[in-house]
């Protein structure tokens, strides 16, 4: 009966968290105003910016997440058997769609180089849980283990050149860093721009380095 009453409470949870995602894109498509996005919306000073391109995107991904969710086959009400991947339970395999999903909406709106960071670490979780799937083979778990250290590597490299950027700038979001850079102002004519423009550009490949670990990009795939 406790293991029966779990898997209801798991299945309702993944059903509600489907319904959550079609309802979050059916608000997407209720707000999609070209003429008034057209230009763009800030949000949380900068954080976020809204435009009919990412508005479309996110939709795309909240159908998508609540598809996911809502295809999970249930038989049986074996909780290790209704998932089509083996290891995997159920409020594990949904928390791997919310994460994803959740991370992806903000970082198709991120504007700025903290709200990107989050965004890229929230979608990692999904793939920490992935790498260490089958938890009773011990290769999965040293797998899983040593991703989660490249992981924290990776993440230190990003806010490494995260802070070299602001440290040059004294800006934190992508429009003002970019219009910094690229408009010649009266400090180019004291050797400062060139300085700016220098410290900018080994951040940037600093937090590429970062990225390309998170992806498993070569060659930083081994």
């Amino acid at each position: 009966m406790t293991c029966n009453a779990s898997n209801f409470i798991i299945i309702t949870l993944t059903r509600v968290t489907s319904i959550a995602f079609f309802i979050a894109a059916a608000l997407s498509f209720n707000g999609y105003y070209v003429n008034t996005l057209e230009s763009g919306v800030s949000l949380y000073s900068g954080l976020f910016h809204v435009s009919t391109v990412s508005m479309a995107v996110e939709m795309f991904i909240f159908v998508i997440g609540g598809i996911i969710l809502l295809s999970v086959p249930f038989r049986n009400g074996k909780e290790n058997e209704s998932i089509p991947l083996p290891g995997l339970g159920l409020a594990e395999y949904s928390m791997i769609v919310v994460f994803s999903t959740i991370g992806a909406s903000f970082l198709v709106s991120s504007t700025d180089l903290v709200s990107l960071y989050l965004a890229i670490e929230l979608q990692s979780f999904a793939v920490y849980i992935l790498s260490a799937l089958y938890r009773n083979n011990e290769s999965a778990t040293a797998a899983g283990l040593k991703y989660f250290l490249l992981g924290a590597l990776s993440s230190a490299l990003i806010l490494l050149g995260s802070s070299l950027i602001y440290g040059y700038t004294g800006l934190t979001n992508l429009d003002a860093i970019s219009n910094l850079i690229s408009v010649p102002t009266s400090l180019s004519t004291m050797g400062v721009q060139s300085s700016v423009t220098e410290g900018v550009t080994l951040g940037l490949v600093i937090m590429s380095v970062g990225f390309l670990f998170k992806i498993a990009s070569a060659p930083f795939h081994n």
